[in-house]
């Protein structure tokens, strides 16, 4: 079984793969304040003739971190930068906030290293 198949037929045996390939790159987080978990990020396939993006649920990502895990969000608090309102900015979050350590596996993925196109 793939970790992942893209539309164009392409498949990646396993998230390390999906992850090391140059023709992925993630470009958004569409959060679910309710269950972190169900958010979702998204990445283009930049294969040539595809430039598909595809939604993989964040908890297929979520065990890359682990680190500290804040109990309470900060959402609409004075402490809130509100960057995960903004489904492309995918910048780390320094408040002390639950949503922060799913921003920090975002900072892990969109800087995992890539293997050199073939």
């Amino acid at each position: 079984m793939n970790f992942r198949d893209c539309t164009c037929g392409f498949s990646w045996k396993s998230r390390e793969d999906f992850l090391a390939d140059p023709n992925i790159s993630i470009v958004g987080y569409q959060v679910n304040f309710d269950h972190l978990r169900e958010g979702f990020f998204l990445f283009n396939h930049l294969e040539e003739g595809c430039f598909t993006t595809m939604s993989i649920h964040a908890a297929e990502f979520l065990d890359l971190y682990s680190g500290t895990i804040f109990q309470d969000r900060s959402t609409g608090s004075f402490e809130c930068s509100g960057q995960c309102l903004h489904q492309s900015n995918l910048a780390p979050c320094p408040a002390q906030c639950e949503c922060a350590y799913v921003r920090e596996v975002v900072t892990l993925v969109k800087n995992w290293s890539k293997r050199s196109a073939a």
